[in-house]
């Protein structure tokens, strides 16, 4: 009787064990893989740069030395000056946990990492809101207006925010389809400039504008193109 016993209990103890998840235990499951799939792609695979759609280059491109040789000057407003900013590694609002992880996709904030130039329109609020948040800059251009005020819609519309980081600008300079801002690579700051398109002589104003970051001597550092 004693050995049916001890087997009967040895039996009960292999049997699998089925363990019931409480409600708010499914629901905290459900929230961490929404945030994983904000975070990363489904599968594993190569992604190249950008990790978005961009538009085509411009058909017709020169030199950044031509530029600075032949090109005309593009009057710019400073927004922003700050020789002593340190680019931080990361932001709170990049987190998965904030606003949906509208910020927080990998290979998003990879490309924003390797770059220093940025530049987007001012003319769209809620594409400005994600640009300034991407970049890293909310605190500093979140509140701050970067439209013309009492300005024709043309002028308006043809606003641009351009943002150079760990680099002092020296000049910028327009040619076509393309902008040369000419700056000393440094180890900190950041400025925050507008220029805006009818100061600019373009060849085709259906395509992109290309801007470069570039040295001095017309070494490219960073570009962008919108």
């Amino acid at each position: 009787m004693s050995r049916l016993l001890s087997l009967l209990l040895i039996t009960l103890f292999l049997l699998p064990t089925v363990v019931m998840a409480k409600p708010e235990q499914t629901q905290d499951a459900n929230k961490l893989a929404d945030r994983l799939k904000r975070l990363e792609i489904d599968e594993p695979k190569d992604i190249a740069d950008p990790p978005f759609g961009q538009r085509a280059f411009p058909s017709k491109l020169k030199m950044p030395q031509d530029i600075i040789r032949n090109g005309n000057q593009l009057p710019y407003k400073v927004l922003l000056d700050n020789p002593d900013w340190k680019r931080p590694v990361y932001k709170s609002y990049w987190h998965s946990s904030v606003s949906g992880g509208r910020w927080s996709y990998v290979p998003t904030r990879l490309y924003y990492a390797q770059h220093r130039l940025f530049t987007d329109i001012t003319a769209g609020a809620s594409e400005y809101y994600d640009f300034v948040h991407d970049i890293g800059l909310e605190e500093e251009l979140g509140h701050s207006s970067t439209e013309p005020k009492d300005e024709s819609q043309i002028i308006r519309l043809g606003q641009i925010v351009v943002v150079v980081m760990q680099a002092k600008i020296e000049e910028v300079l327009t040619s076509g389809n393309q902008v040369v801002i000419v700056a000393r690579p440094q180890r900190n700051g950041v400025q925050v400039v507008t220029v805006n398109k009818v100061n600019m002589m373009l060849d085709d104003r259906k395509e992109a504008i290309l801007f470069q970051l570039v040295t001095p001597e017309g070494d490219e550092i960073d570009y962008s193109v919108l």
